[in-house]
């Protein structure tokens, strides 16, 4: 092994590190997403249920 395989494996090895970086960043970005999605459409169905049970008691 000499220098210059050297240093393409230090330089792939950064690379990697960094598009390991960029997916947690867009995984955490879609969970982020998808967990305040969820919540809305639980309120949604929560108010809607709430709606409906008193219309249905008078």
């Amino acid at each position: 092994m000499n220098m210059s395989d050297l240093k393409l494996y230090v330089i792939n090895g950064i690379t990697l590190a960094m598009s390991f970086a960029h997916i947690d960043m867009v995984l955490k970005i879609i969970l982020l997403s998808a967990s305040i999605g969820y919540t809305i459409q639980r309120w949604y169905l929560l108010d809607k249920e709430r709606r409906d049970g008193n219309s249905k008691k008078k």
